[in-house]
């Protein structure tokens, strides 16, 4: 189903480039007809890759020839504008003959083009495909990234459509993980536009998505009937690719219902049509749903036959040839099977007539083994009563170690309970969504503790019209951490709100001046390293100007898809040899669209990925600067599962903070 929703997908994004394409009808001969009378020019180009499109359909290499014949001739005539087409299309042929990685150098290559020549249309059906690729690897989550830029780039293309074919996939996704809610929710758009639209074909793929939410939901009842209406719409349709797809569906919802009779005749209906198109999928799942209806009649041999066959389709090349061949390794086995019974029956009796020569020495060997038992039986008396007089102590010596792993436990659960309450403590004191929805047009927040409590923190104040954020990064994590970011906020509130300090250097000045007191109030000798590095900024909306100061932390502006550094005092909050040193101030002019983001090191600093070293600062600026046009909740999403998905199962090493806010 894939490859035809990718159809659908690529249909809808190329329409407008296609009216002076000929063929409009889609009839693979007629094109090869008037293929040869065309000269070498752009429409033949156009030509070769719908014919390779199509044809690929019913054979994949013959689909690769047409395509490699369209790239080269684009090549010749420096038709550099339909590449991402092209790419696309040989790409999709490499994912459904499983050569991953070759269909995704054609699927980048693709992006390299359509970004280039500013084709949304081209960029929306090259994440689609890029979706499906990792989708059907089982990507899930990497697969939902690639449909959301798809949608992202069709609603940039502002053609008026809404992107139902991405929303056919979505609906896939959302269902591979069990978020059902959202797959009925886009399953139900689709249903309602293609019925608006009269669009049956793709209706029908629509209530078998609909037949199998129901059917992972275990609703039996609904998806019949889903499973029903999509079968009548295939049948008007005629298309035997999507009435096989129909009618697996169908046999299945009748073998979950239990009418095991027409379960098995729909599946049979559905190989007939599947091997008409050669759609091995089809016939796949088909197998695999007879297997089980056989199986649950009680014809366990059949259900044996079929579940060979769902195998040989499942591991195989999923061609004739290698059906073939199967079925030769099977004549082979049994040949080689008899020759092994020949060979065994000469080895019975060869020891046949060792028999008689081994029963003397098993009766010697057997007077030796009484012997040498009594002998055991002896030994193991003595070592059961040792045994029994050492379990004795272990037993009592066990009461003692379980007596104090409870006391450990206790105290540990204790001890958890008042760091967990410490976390509630510090989340009250963090400034809450709310606040930032007041004073802002739009922001995000990602904050991701290592531990239970955090040594980063963020702190934001609406003071004379200006909004004052900070992120900050406090000596070590965990309770020391928190113990500092709850005295930092504390500070913060008061340098503001009491000593009426706004400008940012000054506030810092006075925040290390404060926190060195703290912890040195006697004015010891012995210089203690305890500080933070942070970012404070005081927006000034109505003004368009932004005032802020540093310590060993830098910040992101991205301004119409460049990004730009903050500039940085190399100095921490806190003791140190720069004390006597005073933190200077910067200001620069904000425009409405501009994105600043804010941030502690430990998104960069974080290890992971293939070869387990730092995701690094030029990683994340990049990812900033390629998904900054994203909505700010959709971006933190982004950055969520990228941080994820590169930390695999190593160990977060240190806190992460990030603050986004949109002018």
């Amino acid at each position: 189903m894939k490859r035809r929703i990718l159809l659908y997908v690529f249909t809808f994004v190329t329409a407008a480039l296609c009216q002076k394409a000929i063929c409009q009808d889609l009839n693979i001969d007629s094109c090869l007809r008037v293929l040869k009378t065309l000269d070498e020019d752009t429409n033949k180009v156009i030509l070769l890759n719908k014919i390779a499109w199509h044809i690929a359909y019913s054979n994949l290499q013959t689909g690769m020839d047409y395509s490699n014949q369209s790239i080269e001739l684009a090549e010749k005539l420096k038709f550099e504008t339909i590449y991402s087409r092209l790419y696309n299309t040989r790409g999709a042929i490499f994912a459904d003959k499983a050569e991953v990685a070759q269909a995704l150098n054609d699927y980048i290559s693709g992006l390299k083009y359509a970004k280039k020549y500013n084709q949304n249309n081209a960029l929306a059906a090259l994440y689609n495909s890029l979706g499906n690729m990792y989708g059907a690897s089982g990507e899930s989550r990497k697969a939902l990234s690639y449909y959301l830029l798809s949608v992202d780039a069709i609603e940039k293309s502002k053609s008026g459509k809404l992107p139902i074919p991405v929303y056919s996939n979505l609906v896939g996704i959302y269902n591979t993980l069990n978020m059902f809610d959202s797959a009925m929710y886009y399953v139900n758009l689709c249903i309602d536009y293609n019925t608006k639209s009269g669009n049956k074909a793709v209706l029908a793929t629509n209530y078998i998505s609909l037949s199998e939410i129901y059917t992972a939901q275990k609703l039996a009842h609904q998806a019949l009937g889903a499973a029903e209406k999509a079968a009548l719409l295939a049948r008007d349709l005629g298309d035997d690719y999507t009435i096989s797809h129909a009618l697996v569906q169908l046999g299945n919802a009748h073998l979950i219902n239990g009418n095991y009779k027409d379960a098995f005749k729909y599946t049979e209906e559905a190989i007939v049509h599947s091997k008409k198109t050669g759609d091995l999928p089809a016939l796949e799942q088909a197998t695999l749903y007879l297997s089980q209806i056989y199986e649950a009649t009680g014809d366990f041999k059949n259900s044996l036959k079929f579940f060979k066959e769902y195998k040989v389709y499942q591991d195989s090349a999923l061609n004739k040839e290698s059906i073939q061949q199967v079925k030769n390794a099977e004549a082979k086995y049994e040949s080689e099977k008899k020759q092994k019974e020949i060979e065994l029956l000469h080895e019975r009796q060869k020891v046949s007539e060792a028999e008689g020569a081994k029963k003397k020495m098993y009766l010697y060997a057997a007077i030796a083994g009484i012997l040498a038992l009594a002998v055991i039986l002896i030994v193991l008396y003595r070592n059961n009563r040792l045994k029994q007089k050492t379990n004795r102590e272990l037993e009592q010596f066990n009461v003692e170690v379980n007596k104090q792993k409870n006391i450990v436990e206790e105290k540990n659960k204790e001890i958890t309970d008042s760091i967990n309450y410490a976390r509630r403590i510090q989340q009250n004191i963090l400034t809450n969504d709310n606040y930032f929805k007041r004073h802002t047009s739009d922001f995000f927040i990602l904050f991701k503790p290592k531990d239970i409590v955090s040594g980063d923190f963020y702190w934001a104040l609406n003071h004379k019209g200006k909004l004052m954020v900070m992120t900050a990064d406090c000596t070590g994590h965990g309770v020391p951490g928190a113990m500092m970011s709850m005295m930092g906020i504390n500070f913060l509130n008061e340098i503001v709100n009491e000593k009426h300090i706004d400008a940012p250097e000054s506030i810092l000045n006075q925040l290390r001046s404060d926190i060195i007191k703290m912890l040195n109030p006697e004015g010891s000798t012995e210089e203690t390293k305890d500080g933070m590095d942070c970012c404070l900024c005081s927006f000034d909306f109505d003004a368009g100007k932004l005032r802020y100061s540093n310590a060993n932390n830098k910040f992101y502006l991205i301004r119409s898809g460049r990004l730009l550094i903050s500039e940085t005092n190399k100095m921490p909050v806190g003791a140190g040899h720069s004390v006597h040193q005073l933190f200077q101030g910067f200001e620069m002019e904000l425009q409405k669209g501009d994105l600043v983001v804010t941030l502690t090191d430990g998104y960069a600093d974080q290890f992971g990925g293939p070869k387990g070293k730092k995701f690094k600062y030029k990683q994340l600026e990049q990812l900033l600067e390629n998904y900054a046009h994203l909505p700010l909740f959709e971006l933190k999403e982004v950055l969520d599962i990228t941080f994820e998905n590169w930390k695999g199962n190593n160990e977060q090493i240190d806190d992460v903070c990030l603050i986004g806010i949109k002018v």
